[in-house]
């Protein structure tokens, strides 16, 4: 079985009640869509989980790349406000914390992490990314990379896409296309979004979709 979700930030007991609930096991792969860490509390304890799994495997998310151009950049204010602006400080705080093995393997993970990935299940083709498909940049937009303009995107309803694949994307919450509260996975044309706004408390929490038969698994209320 094949299962995608996106931005945990740090809510370590939603990511363990989904995992309940998928049963995720050794022939499964899970697929997180970037942004595990920040915000919420545990959020390197979650990416040391996606590091330590066989199957599964993590995509960079802006909140990844926000840490790795702070930590990457030291004396770089500019960079390090970015990244508390928005949520950064608790997961740093944390790293300091750490024994400088584990920096540095957290660091070298992080910097390996795919942008987009393809996947078939049961014939059907999907584009897994966090904001954006990275073939999608062009040069003169308002990002100046192509890693940035595919972790910071931000799809629309109609933004245009490819249509030979149906693309899986995390990064904005789903409230924004079907303003529905608890957030559900919102389901469009030729694409899916599944952040379900994990960290914001009761309106949100974490969505999981299962591809070979698109159900849907939510962290449970009181998670």
């Amino acid at each position: 079985m094949i299962y995608v979700m996106s931005d945990i930030h740090g809510c370590l007991n939603r990511y363990r009640n989904v995992l309940r609930q998928i049963r995720l096991r050794k022939d499964d792969h899970l697929y997180i869509l970037g942004d595990v860490i920040d915000r919420g509390p545990e959020g390197l304890r979650i990416l040391r989980d996606t590091m330590e799994r066989g199957n599964v495997t993590l995509l960079l998310g802006n909140h990844e790349h926000m840490m790795l151009e702070a930590l990457s950049h030291p004396g770089n204010d500019e960079l390090l406000e970015l990244w508390y602006a928005n949520g950064g400080r608790v997961t740093h705080e944390h790293f300091k914390h750490c024994n400088l093995t584990y920096r540095a393997e957290v660091l070298s993970y992080i910097r390996n992490l795919p942008l987009n990935l393809e996947v078939s299940v049961n014939g059907t083709d999907y584009l897994l990314v966090h904001g954006a498909p990275a073939s999608t940049y062009t040069k003169g937009s308002r990002y100046v990379n192509q890693t940035e303009y595919a972790v910071w995107t931000r799809l629309g309803r109609n933004t245009p896409l490819s249509e030979d694949k149906i693309v899986i994307f995390g990064h904005t919450p789903t409230h924004h296309y079907n303003h529905e509260y608890p957030m559900v996975i919102w389901h469009g044309r030729n694409r899916i979004g599944i952040d379900c706004g994990c960290a914001r408390g009761a309106d949100g929490r974490l969505g999981c979709l299962r591809l070979d038969d698109m159900q849907e698994f939510y962290s449970e209320e009181g998670v």
